[in-house]
């Protein structure tokens, strides 16, 4: 399933499921042009319309949307009365309706400029990766800078990141940087590092490491954490031309995944990230919600950032409307709160005890792992915003980590009193069940990174030992605890941008080896599927306006090509998402389905990428139709 292929874009007012299904007439409005007449109402019928509303699965018959919100839920009857005279039906043909889904936690401002960069998913070799590189480098103007993300050192035959003379044979007269799956590590070349001023002589950063050739002092190339960082915030800003096409991508991939609701964890891990969101803003270029939770560091700028935007769209009638009247967003853009980096990748999760095996090129005795953010910033900044409406989130991803996090909560918490402020355990990767205990105290959430329980388990494993193991993802013990959670992908950190893939793997907990990472930890699909829905909602203090189909909700809707509690568990994975709608608006339709409505098998997991979504080199070339829905998103806003 390609993810280029957004059918129906801003400005554009498209029957929802209608032209991929071949079953009713659409229509639509071009930007600019006088509206033409639209149905008074939508209703749905014919498959299984799965509220989410309640901890247990209830059903609909059919379902009413009417000006971007759900006017009715319930028997067929009850919605041909609700819907009225001219109502537009839409046949289901036994499909899967659901909620759409929301992404607790993604980095969709960062995708738009790494999916401008070289794909590095999935490469088993330095040399392969090499070969990437040069070929990105080929198509980039002299000077710019050559960009690559989404190797794991642990995958590659040399179990290691490459050195600065490795990529120095991509260029040696540009910068070259290179960032892994995670984002948290890479490595550049020469050029890179005398510009940032890295040499022998050089003190490692707070919260980060410069690498050292064995028994030197010289800087190898490989670079985490802090200086990883500290590049992206060095690098030129994009054009307005670059933007744009970033955003559309960006935007392409997480509808044709199903999700309505988008968020950016790490709000100026660039400098240019305002310029990104005053265009977004300017040129309305989202078609979805995304929230904003900006860097510690960042705070001020972003701050201030938001009070011009404010004032520059103080008119109302200058803002793209919202029908739920949801004064947080701004031409669908809203700045919700904070995100603290208590610790790195799972090469650099902050432990309370040493690893049980080093990372790949680590060779320090006892690693446990990095602290980044200082924690008394981040004790500051929680106790400043206990009581406000911008929420608080945390990398944690070691114990020690969440330690800390849960400390910072706790001082807060006993010196102001309790708040429903929410703060969110983000990645939650080793969490203990005393943890779990404190965690529900302060009304705090998890959100898990579930994509990585197949390609990565067993490295995992490795890293940590059988004990530790058992605290992995600890999805089933924070639900039998009542604590609410979200799941997320982390893109472009994640292995697949697919929310399906997540489930499948949370639900099976299956790794590459065959093993069933800690079997207790599994949950049912429903509850995976709340996950993605209600709870992410809830995470997002949006839960009276979406999440689930109930009436006056947003019609924020997916389809799928089967209901994910009616498969087998193992076959979750090969569920399709058909149609993406947003409020009413057909934003994505698969371009597999056929006139006649039959789908095709979704692609296995490509054992290449560890990823649901075909990373190949070149990229397919997009087919006319989806060209010209691109050159539609891509296009300035009047």
């Amino acid at each position: 399933m390609t993810p280029l292929a957004p059918l129906v874009v801003p400005g554009l007012r498209a029957a929802g499921l209608g032209l991929a299904f071949g079953l009713i007439g659409a229509t639509a409005t071009p930007v600019g042009a006088a509206p033409l007449q639209q149905p008074a109402a939508t209703l749905y019928r014919g498959g299984d319309i799965l509220t989410m509303a309640g901890p247990t699965p209830a059903y609909a018959e059919a379902l009413v949307e009417k000006g971007g919100r759900i006017l009715y839920v319930g028997p067929l009857a009850g919605a041909i009365k609700a819907a009225g005279g001219g109502a537009r039906q839409v046949n289901l043909a036994g499909r899967t309706l659901l909620p759409g889904f929301i992404d607790a936690h993604g980095h969709l401002v960062l995708a738009s400029h790494t999916l401008l960069n070289a794909d590095l998913i999935g490469v088993k070799s330095i040399p392969e990766l090499l070969g990437r590189m040069k070929a990105h480098a080929a198509t980039l103007p002299e000077g710019v800078w050559v960009e690559g993300l989404g190797y794991r050192a642990e995958q590659l035959a040399e179990n290691r990141h490459p050195t600065k003379e490795e990529l120095d044979s991509v260029s040696a007269s540009r910068a070259v940087f290179v960032q892994d799956g995670s984002g948290h590590q890479g490595s550049i070349n020469s050029v890179l590092l005398k510009q940032m001023g890295w040499s022998a002589s050089s003190k490692d950063p707070a919260g980060g490491v410069i690498t050292r050739k064995p028994g030197s002092s010289e800087p190898s190339g490989h670079i985490a954490e802090a200086p990883v960082f500290a590049v992206l915030a060095a690098k030129a800003p994009l054009t307005p031309a670059q933007i744009r096409l970033g955003v559309g991508k960006a935007v392409a991939l997480w509808t044709a995944n199903g999700q309505t609701t988008a968020s950016e964890m790490g709000f100026g891990l660039s400098d240019d990230d305002i310029d990104v969101a005053r265009q977004m803003l300017d040129e309305k270029l989202l078609p979805i919600d995304l929230l904003l939770y900006v860097k510690q560091s960042f705070l001020e700028q972003a701050k201030a950032g938001r009070s011009a935007a404010v004032a520059q769209y103080a008119d109302p009638a200058s803002r793209a409307p919202r029908v739920d009247g949801d004064g947080r967003y701004l031409n669908r853009v809203r700045l919700a709160g904070l995100k603290f980096w208590l610790d790195g990748s799972m090469d650099n999760a902050f432990m309370s005890q040493p690893y049980t095996n080093n990372p790949p090129g680590n060779t320090e005795k006892n690693f446990r792992g990095l602290a980044v953010d200082p924690q008394a910033a981040v004790e500051t900044s929680v106790a400043t915003y206990w009581k406000s409406n911008r929420q608080v989130a945390g990398h944690s991803i070691g114990d020690q980590a969440v330690d800390n996090f849960l400390t910072a909560i706790e001082k807060a918490y006993a010196a102001q009193g309790p708040s429903d402020h929410r703060p969110v355990i983000q990645h939650a990767q080793f969490l203990r069940p005393d943890q779990i205990v404190r965690a529900k105290k302060v009304g705090a959430i998890t959100s898990f990174t579930a994509g990585g329980i197949y390609p990565m388990g067993d490295y995992l494993a490795r890293l940590m030992g059988p004990e530790r193991l058992a605290w992995a993802g600890a999805a089933g013990s924070v639900q039998r605890a009542g604590i609410p959670w979200t799941m997320h992908h982390d893109m472009p950190a994640g292995v697949s941008p697919s929310l399906i893939y997540a489930l499948w793997n949370i639900v099976n907990r299956t790794t590459k080896s065959g093993v069933v990472l800690s079997p207790q930890e599994k949950v049912s699909a429903y509850d995976g599927l709340r996950a993605l829905t209600i709870n992410g909602a809830y995470q997002f203090h949006e839960e009276k306006t979406k999440g689930s189909l109930e009436p006056g909700k947003l019609a924020d809707l997916v389809v799928l090509s089967a209901n994910p509690l009616k498969v087998d568990p193992l076959a979750i994975k090969d569920i399709q998402v058909l149609e993406t709608i947003k409020e009413g608006t057909s934003l994505y339709r698969n371009p597999a389905l056929t006139a006649g409505g039959a789908t095709t098998a979704a692609a296995p997991i490509n054992e290449k990428d560890n990823c649901l979504v075909p990373h190949d080199h070149p990229q397919k070339p997009l087919n006319p139709a989806q060209q010209a829905a691109m050159d539609r998103l891509l296009a300035p806003r009047p």
